[in-house]
């Protein structure tokens, strides 16, 4: 049995969030995100961006803008896109930001209130 390494709890969509990833401070391109934590995110794009590479990840969650800078950690290629895990490295002030709104929607995820 694997053991479980994460940090931080992980918030899953039944329905990807849709976001935004820039590489070397360029233009924002669009991904599609499955879940994310306090340290980091899983997301989908027909970009193929080596492990290692610095990004900046944009996104709302629950009418409120994040803006996080990270770096890909693990890579999936599939057929028409690849399906990158990033590493958030962010303030303790982001970080504690995003987990509050991450547990606000899971509570709200719960109880049933969202249409994700």
């Amino acid at each position: 049995m694997s053991e479980n390494r994460r940090e931080f709890f992980r918030v899953s969509f039944n329905q990807a969030l849709s976001g935004k990833v820039s590489v070397y401070g360029g233009s924002f391109l669009p991904i599609q995100i499955y879940d994310v934590s306090a340290g980091g995110l899983v997301f989908s794009s027909p970009l193929n961006l080596p492990i290692g590479e610095s990004v900046s990840c944009s996104f709302e969650l629950l009418e409120k803008d994040f803006l996080l800078e990270g770096a890909i950690v693990r890579k999936a290629t599939g057929v028409d896109v690849v399906e990158c895990g990033v590493e958030f490295s962010v303030s303790q002030g982001a970080s504690s930001e995003l987990f509050k709104q991450l547990n606000y929607y899971q509570i709200r995820q719960r109880k049933s209130l969202l249409e994700d």
